[in-house]
């Protein structure tokens, strides 16, 4: 069952993150050309990687607003499918918090008179799913995200002046995380790393040249090859097996059908009473109607626990947290 780990060679997923104009769309552009010859650019920042054609070849597509999650995934499995060696999309932010993105979509929703739990329900699969595009992909993937900003006094000449200094990114809570390496670039365009799996940036400061690129590569490329699978052998037309009961159909869904899978998923009890409560409002899971069941399964299959619990603000994340834990139903 278990075997010897090891590292095996894959293809890099970093994060560049920073304020505007601390260098994120040049520093990308020095590191993928460390990385391999042929550069897309994904832009969403009105052309400006172009202004940096005369020092790094590479080809671009401008993105436009709307900018939806579906435009971002067509153009990564586009870039994989014609070869590229590296993509870079700048920015990412913009699939989160620009015009048309996830944030719009979601506040339009609500202004339609939908619920905030039922409409995030509905968001979090989009994001889910250009998460995975990225992750999975068989190309090289750095993505600039915007940090928020915010001004500190620093001392220059013996005076005080204020300086901008970057903080979270412009991205849903975590998102960054997923990525190989993080690398948070300040004003002076040096970076340092707040998440590194590569090893190579821990507790350095320094700024991001073609050989940054060049180091990750041959980090990449000194891992194991990833083992060709065997050709399948032809198969042999097989007598016919009895056939696996079909799964209950929706109109068969209970209540404990409901209870187990949220139990299954990682749904903390006062998050279900919560989720009832504000997309049914109901106190009680004995007055929801069968298709409210139906619908109350389908989130519990689009959201983990840990994603829906992101969705409470703070206070209420931190009372669920003293909770005490309970075997008694969900509900």
């Amino acid at each position: 069952m278990f075997q010897q780990a090891k590292r095996q060679q894959a293809f890099l997923k970093m994060a560049l993150t920073g304020p505007s104009g601390s260098g994120k769309t040049m520093s990308a552009l020095l590191m993928a050309s460390g990385l391999g010859k042929k550069i897309a650019v994904l832009d969403s920042e009105n052309g400006s990687a172009s202004l940096y054609s005369s020092s790094v070849d590479f080809d671009t597509a401008p993105l436009s607003p709307p900018f939806t999650t579906e435009k971002y995934i067509q153009a990564i499995q586009f870039a994989e499918k014609n070869g590229y060696d590296v993509l870079i999309i700048d920015s990412l932010t913009h699939a989160w918090s620009g015009p048309g993105g996830l944030l719009e979509q979601k506040e339009q929703m609500d202004s339609r008179g939908g619920n905030s739990f039922a409409n995030w329900a509905k968001i979090t699969p989009k994001h889910n799913a250009l998460m995975s595009a990225i992750l999975h992909s068989k190309v090289h993937v750095i993505a600039t995200m915007r940090s928020k900003q915010d001004y500190v006094l620093a001392d220059k000449n013996g005076k005080q002046v204020p300086q901008k200094v970057g903080l979270a990114p412009q991205q849903r809570e975590g998102a960054e995380y997923e990525f190989t390496t993080v690398l948070d670039i300040a004003m002076n365009h040096e970076a340092e790393s707040s998440k590194d799996r590569t090893g190579l940036f821990d507790g350095k400061l320094f700024k991001i040249t073609k050989d940054t690129g060049i180091a990750i590569k041959n980090w990449l490329d000194s891992a194991e090859p990833v083992p060709v699978e065997p050709k399948k052998e032809e198969i042999k037309p097989q007598p016919k097996a009895e056939q696996p009961k079909a799964e209950a159909s929706p109109a068969s869904y209970t209540r404990k059908d409901m209870f187990d899978l949220a139990i299954k998923r990682g749904w903390h009890n006062d998050v279900c009473k919560r989720f009832i409560k504000a997309t049914f409002k109901k106190d009680n899971s004995n007055k929801l109607t069968q298709e409210e069941i139906v619908t109350m399964i389908s989130f519990i299959k689009e959201m983990n626990g840990f994603e829906v619990t992101q969705m409470l603000d703070s206070n209420e994340q931190q009372a669920i947290a003293d909770s005490q834990p309970t075997d008694e139903v969900p509900y």
